[in-house]
This record gives C-alpha cells, structure tokens and sequence, in this order.
C-alpha cells in the first residue's frame, strides 16, 4: 500500500469511526425514545415492588416514555438480578434492587450467573428502610429481653420464619441471635410468612416496616424491636435492638435495607447521569418522601458514586457474617 492510499484509509476510518462516536452520542441524549423496563425481584404488591412503582410514574412524567415493572421473584432474587445483568446495556433495561440482593445473595448463592459490584452500573440508592422483629400474638414475650430469656430457657425451640435461606431476613436474625447468645430454629419460606405468623403457626419473623407498621398497629403481630438505633416515629414506643445490646446493629448496618436502581454494566454514562439526576429529584418530592414515610422508610437519593461505596461496604460486611455463620443455599 502506498502513502496516498494509506492516508485516504486512515482518514476513512476516522471518518467511520467519527460517525459511529456521532451516532451513539445522539442516541443516548435522546434518551429514553421508547420504552424503559425496571426488572424487580419481588412479587406485585411487595414493598419493593411498591416504591419501584412510585418511582416508574414519576419517572414516566419526567421523560414522557413509559417505564414498566418487570416482576421476577424466586430463587432468592437470583433470577431478576441474573436477567437484569445480561440485559443489554443501553439504559432500557433498570434494576430496582434491595440491599440483600446486592450484598448477601451473591454470597449464599456461589453459583449466581452476576456479581453485584463487576456487573452493575450503581444510579441511586432511593432509601433506608429499617425491619422490626414481629411475634404472634399469643407469644409469651413481647420485648427483645423477654425472648432472649425464653430461647435461653428453650434453645432451638423457638421457631422464625425468613423470606429464604439468604434473605435479609435470615442473615440479620442468625446474626443477632449469635451476638446475643442464643439458638432459634429458621424456618425459611417461598412467600412472606406474615399470615402464619399472625396464626401462630410461627412464632417470629423480622418484617420490613412498609408491611410491618400496619400489621402492628392493628394488634395482628406485636413488635418486639426494630433494627438500628433510632425508634420508628409511627411506633415510638418499640425499642431498638441496640437499646437491648449497644454496637449490636449501629445505624442498621445489619438488621435494615436500602432500595437502589442500577443498570447493566456497560449503560452509557449520559444515562447513569440522566437517570440520577431525575431520580434523585424524585426522591426530594415531598409528597414521594411523605408516601415512603408512611411505610417507614427515609428518602435518600444519592450519587452513583455514594450507592457504590455503600453497595461495596455492605457486600464486604455481609460476606464476612455469612462466611462466619456458614449460611449457604447450596
């Protein structure tokens, strides 16, 4: 190839490629032009599954594109989360994801076909949201310090039901249950356990506050605890399970969660920084935060990068109470 031909090559390519740089750009900055899917793991009518709604309609006015729920539970999330990673990262598939998900279930479930931190773009965590420790009604205790005598007096005896080996749920009770030195038999279930839990077919069962709060106030469960150190406003008078046993659960970093979207790695960064910056408009609404209040979460709508250090922390954490208590699914 002489000179002349190489350079009228060279320049081609640059022209191609110059386009090709053109072309993609103007796509992502008419984002969304269609469409937007939002993969949950979680069944319709969840908690989850409710805030993700909340912020689909908001997102729908914001962008004037739809944006749909994708509802796929089972297999301890593994199945939305799996779906969500191979998707094809061009902002039209989300993830609405939840802390256990992102932080425990990659290490109770080896063989999961995703990684939390290698496979996904963080957009914005959306809130906290703290769990309580529920009882049925006829169990004869009805604070942390009344259970923790009885498990004493009965180890192994004292059922709980979780949402699956795994669950926020699970990690967090077994977690508790060997700082405070006693031994509860799991019970782990497919669906929420909150009926047999009412029925006394169960004995407790650490619940979200979004469902928990209402089965409270209504006298079908009682409250025993609520995670983290600081009491719920819409039930004031349940203590913390740090107020039983102090560093047991500071700030929740155990016992509660967080909701975050994320998308394939890979998505564009013009949409990670589309989507956050609605996002965390979103999350400022005063009738959205009233709305999550109400089911006892805190709005927050944060940066990628805060969602990615927290996502990071919390992973490293989980992994090591999961390794400790030796919990797999496998």
């Amino acid at each position: 190839m002489n000179k002349r031909d190489f350079l009228l090559n060279l320049a081609t390519t640059i022209t191609i490629g110059g386009l090709a740089t053109t072309a993609a750009h103007a796509q992502t900055t008419g984002y969304p032009n269609k469409p937007v899917k939002i993969i949950v793991a979680f069944p319709a009518g969840t908690g989850p599954d409710i805030v993700a709604r909340i912020y689909a309609d908001q997102l729908q006015k914001a962008f004037g594109q739809a944006f749909l729920i994708d509802n796929r539970p089972g297999a301890g999330s593994i199945i939305a989360a799996e779906a969500a990673a191979s998707s094809p990262a061009d902002g039209y598939t989300l993830f609405f994801s939840v802390k256990a998900t992102m932080t425990i279930a990659p290490h109770v479930y080896p063989k999961a076909k995703f990684h939390p931190v290698k496979d996904f773009r963080p957009i914005s965590q959306v809130l906290t949201l703290p769990h309580l420790i529920t009882a049925t009604p006829s169990a004869p205790f009805s604070n942390l310090t009344q259970l923790v005598d009885a498990a004493k007096k009965n180890p192994g005896k004292i059922d709980y039901a979780s949402l699956g080996v795994g669950s926020q749920s699970h990690v967090a009770m077994e977690y508790w249950a060997h700082q405070l030195g006693i031994k509860l038999n799991h019970i782990p279930y497919k669906s929420n356990p909150s009926t047999d839990v009412m029925g006394g077919i169960v004995s407790l069962f650490l619940e979200g506050s979004g469902s928990a709060v209402q089965l409270i106030k209504s006298g079908r469960v009682k409250a025993l605890a609520v995670s983290g150190s600081t009491r719920l406003p819409s039930l004031p008078d349940v203590p913390t399970v740090t107020e039983y046993k102090n560093g047991i659960d500071d700030d929740g970093i155990v016992g509660s969660t967080w909701h975050a979207f994320f998308a394939p790695k890979g998505t564009p960064d013009d949409v990670i920084m589309r989507l956050n910056s609605e996002i965390v408009k979103i999350s400022r609404f005063p009738d959205v935060r009233q709305r999550l209040l109400d089911i006892g979460a805190i709005a927050t709508g944060t940066s990628s990068a805060e969602l990615a250090t927290v996502m990071e922390k919390d992973y490293s954490l989980m992994g090591k109470i999961v390794r400790e208590l030796q919990i797999t699914a496998e």
